[in-house]
């Protein structure tokens, strides 16, 4: 896929060679054209250096120097984006699964909402996650492209507009993990002054991991006293404080609270389109509190 107006970046840690292999195998059998982009390495940095640019702690509790590094590594795609002509940045971290569809996706944007900043592309692993979505959603090429009015999790996988590439590094020093920051317009600033938006079924989703988890361990630490406590409050409080015109849409059948499924293949069986037809013009926009998802297509690959 070669869209000059789309900049493609993978963030991976050089060290993480597992992972690197397996995603240029994976951008290769989805037809698109990517360049990886160095990681922050929490080894290699100073907590003084990662502290210049996070807060230790904000409105999503204790920000851990491990989630620092993973923002700053976004931050640097932004920064690296905003510095090329491209208009839009497709960012990926470095184990994830991504449908063949995403490349005709990319090629024609006749798709992409008019206002939006920032397209969610990921379902978030957890079976128990849910997000609040306004109706209706634009159904384009068997998925539906639809406002996200929640918090959601992962950032794995989204495009984002310069605009928001420039909103978001104006908000540093950074106060919380990148997908807090980018999707929680609760508890982020950055998100509020963002229009926000979802695909569904998603395109991407995490879970390719040649297994070197234990080469790149966890080392967050769980806060203790006043500041767990702290951090159990803001977090619960963000699960709850819906705006008011967010509890409105969804009372009054204007918004649905839905689990967001991955489908690597959206089109019914048998139906897919020939040519670039259906990629030119938008199929018309389903009955509110429904999706364009087929039956049956929701599952992703076998790898």
């Amino acid at each position: 896929m070669t869209n000059p107006d789309v900049h493609i970046a993978i963030i991976n840690l050089p060290r993480a060679t597992a992972r690197r292999e397996a995603m240029k195998a994976e951008m290769e059998q989805a037809g698109l054209d990517v360049q990886f982009s160095d990681a922050v390495d929490l080894s290699q940095i100073s907590e003084a250096d990662l502290l210049r640019d996070c807060a230790r702690e904000g409105p999503w509790g204790v920000f851990q120097n491990k989630d620092m590094a993973c923002t700053l590594s976004h931050a640097r795609t932004w920064e690296a984006f905003l510095a090329s002509d491209a208009q839009y940045l497709l960012v990926f971290e470095d184990d994830v699964f991504v449908s063949p569809e995403l490349a005709d996706w990319l090629a024609d944007l006749s798709w992409w909402p008019e206002g939006a900043d920032i397209v969610k592309l990921e379902r978030w692993l957890s079976p128990r996650k849910k997000v609040v979505l306004e109706l209706p959603g634009i159904a384009f090429a068997g998925r539906n492209v639809a406002r996200l009015l929640s918090r959601h999790s992962g950032g794995a996988g989204y495009l984002l507009t310069r605009r928001a590439a420039e909103r978001l590094l104006a908000h540093k020093p950074f106060p919380m993990c990148v997908d807090q920051l980018l999707f929680n317009p609760i508890a982020s600033p950055a998100a509020r002054e963002l229009d926000i938006f979802q695909i569904i079924p998603a395109l991407v989703q995490q879970g390719n991991d040649p297994d070197q988890s234990a080469a790149l361990a966890d080392d967050r630490q769980r806060p203790k006293g006043m500041m767990l406590l702290r951090q159990k409050i803001v977090r619960g409080w963000n699960e709850i404080a819906y705006p008011l015109s967010t509890v409105f849409k969804l009372i009054t059948g204007r918004a649905t609270l839905m689990r967001v499924p991955y489908a690597a293949k959206a089109y019914p069986d048998g139906l897919e389109p020939t040519g670039t037809s259906s990629l030119t013009k938008h199929s018309p926009v389903p009955p509110h509190g429904t999706f364009m998802t087929h039956e049956g297509s929701t599952h992703g690959r076998t790898h």
